[in-house]
């Protein structure tokens, strides 16, 4: 009798747990949103020297439209899982945090155990956002922060040029750039799929998320710093560069 009550008690117990939530109910539940996946979003960790952590972090990066709510992040059980399936993207607890003073937000995450996939949602302006799968490399491919593979030249000096090469990986698809202020304002925000960018030169920028108002010029005298993502096809940063310069 005490082992029949004890295994009711457990089964009630487990029937009580809630429920899985999954990118795809979310969508579900929010039938006045359209979903839309075009989220910028990408994912680096386990390099030495970035975002003044030496605990190797771990950190989807993403980019808020503005008035932007219910910032969520989600990840699939296991490597195998297909990444087109939203119903495999489980939602995590996790918080995020602004980075450039909002211009981008992250969400810092623990070391995983293994290469899954992730995914990032907000909801902004009568949209549900969502990213495109993220590919957490930390095992496989840590991210390299290599800030001397990149030059500024300043012979201009209020419209300085960058360029860098590549690091350890060589499958980098595209590069993002981000120009900002010495107290973390961004100025800039643009893609490139070459080795170089001039402030504020987009003749070769494929994706700008620069929002209007940001770009000034930059101030004799002033520092400023260039941070810089190189990431692959399935949005993992390879290689991650920061540098300060003086404009003189």
């Amino acid at each position: 009798m005490i082992l029949c009550s004890f295994l009711i008690f457990s089964c009630k117990k487990s029937d009580e747990r809630p429920p899985v939530l999954t990118l795809q109910n979310h969508i579900e539940m929010n039938t006045s949103f359209t979903p839309f996946d075009e989220l910028v979003a990408c994912a680096a960790g386990g390099q030495e020297g970035f975002l003044e952590d030496e605990n190797l972090p771990l950190n989807v990066f993403f980019y808020p439209e503005l008035g932007a709510t219910s910032f969520k992040y989600y990840e699939t059980q296991c490597g195998s899982d297909d990444p087109n399936d939203l119903d495999l993207f489980i939602e995590k607890s996790a918080l995020s945090d602004p980075i450039f003073n909002g211009f981008l937000r992250k969400f810092p995450l623990p070391q995983p155990e293994q290469d899954v996939w992730a995914r990032v949602s907000f909801m902004a302006n009568d949209t549900l956002w969502y990213c495109k799968p993220i590919r957490l490399k930390y095992k496989s491919k840590p991210s390299q922060f290599a800030p001397e593979l990149c030059q500024i030249n300043l012979d201009n000096p209020q419209e300085p040029i960058f360029t860098w090469e590549d690091g350890i990986a060589d499958d980098n698809i595209i590069y993002f750039q981000v120009i900002s202020t010495e107290n973390g304002d961004a100025l800039s925000g643009t893609y490139t799929s070459d080795f170089s960018f001039q402030y504020y030169n987009v003749d070769n920028v494929v994706f700008n998320v620069t929002r209007a108002g940001q770009v000034m010029p930059l101030q004799i005298g002033a520092t400023y710093r260039f941070t810089l993502m190189g990431v692959s096809a399935d949005n993992w940063v390879n290689l991650i560069m920061e540098k300060s310069f003086v404009v003189q």
